[in-house]
């Protein structure tokens, strides 16, 4: 019998335990056992490894979050810890590590190659900045939740007649930002893929006051790197040089006489949530696929979805490479301001 360990690496995001719910589903009909690892690679490390069945996914479809717990635990750091993960993939003859991430996983997944530790990585992260797929799962949840908290700010907005500035994830890419603020009505989107034009932001905002829509939704990407005009605010003020929603903030206020400018940021919450039906049949397709890759001895991959298609790319450092957001789409978006 052939027997996989699952693993979160990395941060959370909605369809994880849909993904475990599969694996154990699909592998109890390929005869290939699946066992849990909590905490990511602590769990591998500090023997925290038990056998899945069905009864331990039962009712957690739904279920934001992931059972296994998670972890972004590099455990080629350290030599000692190296050597107790490989006695313990050993000792429970583990055919394959699956690992549900992004690039926090992959990257020690290309390290744990060397070390004769083969492994398939299901994409999965918030962020959808990975070069080898068209969509992660958990992205189309967060991008729901994105879209969501626009539409309550709006009402807010224009009842106090401000500008609001939402801060929202995706690592050093522009996907929920530049979709999520489409979607979600956003009068300008700040992404670290273009670069901010302080004076079209400050006009477009003046101009919608000038039209009697006396506010603005500001979307800024958690990571992107503002122009030194826009940062040399920090020098003069209290503002956090990590919190660039505050940054925009603070540079339209004073820029921009007599207007309330307000900020948010959503933080963890795109990380929760009850994962979208279209979140659940991809970790159902992912799933699947990699029992399907183990089956035929396949190893060292990483799943992607193409079209409507799972298909697997080799574990290289082209796996790195960040899938920053499509100029089309942007430009799209841009039409909206």
């Amino acid at each position: 019998m052939k027997r996989i360990a699952v693993l979160n690496v990395g941060g959370d995001c909605p369809g994880l335990n849909a993904v475990i719910r599969s694996l154990i589903v699909k592998g109890a009909e390929e005869d290939i056992e699946v066992v849990g690892v909590y905490d990511g690679f602590h769990g591998l490390v500090d023997d925290k490894i038990f056998i899945m069945t069905k009864e331990h996914v039962s009712g957690r479809l739904p279920e934001g979050g992931i059972i296994l717990g998670s972890s972004k635990y590099d455990p080629t750091e350290k030599p000692e810890d190296l050597k107790k993960l490989k006695e313990n993939v050993e000792r429970y003859q583990i055919t394959s590590l699956v690992l549900l991430t992004g690039h926090t996983g992959a990257n020690i997944s290309l390290k744990l190659k060397e070390e004769g530790i083969p492994s398939v990585i299901i994409p999965a992260t918030i962020d959808n900045d990975l070069i080898w797929t068209d969509l992660s799962v958990g992205f189309l949840t967060a991008l729901q939740t994105v879209t969501n908290s626009l539409d309550y700010l709006h009402s807010t907005a224009n009842a106090g007649h401000r500008v609001i500035v939402m801060e929202v994830g995706g690592d050093y890419s522009g996907w929920l930002a530049t979709i999520g603020g489409m979607a979600g009505g956003a009068d300008y989107i700040v992404t670290p893929e273009v670069e901010l034009d302080t004076e079209d932001m400050l006009k477009n905002i003046k101009r919608r006051y000038d039209v009697g829509k006396k506010f603005s939704i500001v979307v800024v990407e958690e990571k992107v790197n503002l122009p030194k005009e826009v940062k040399n605010v920090t020098k003069e003020c209290d503002v956090n040089k990590n919190n660039p929603a505050g940054i925009v903030a603070k540079y339209i206020s004073e820029n921009i006489e007599n207007i309330d400018v307000r900020t948010v940021q959503l933080g963890y919450l795109q990380r929760g949530g009850s994962p979208s039906a279209f979140d659940r049949f991809l970790a159902f397709k992912f799933g699947f696929a990699a029992i399907e890759a183990v089956k035929k001895g396949k190893a060292n991959i990483a799943l992607g979805l193409k079209g409507f298609d799972v298909q697997d790319s080799p574990l290289t450092d082209n796996i790195k490479v960040n899938k920053e957001i499509r100029p089309d789409i942007y430009e799209m978006a841009k039409l909206f301001f």
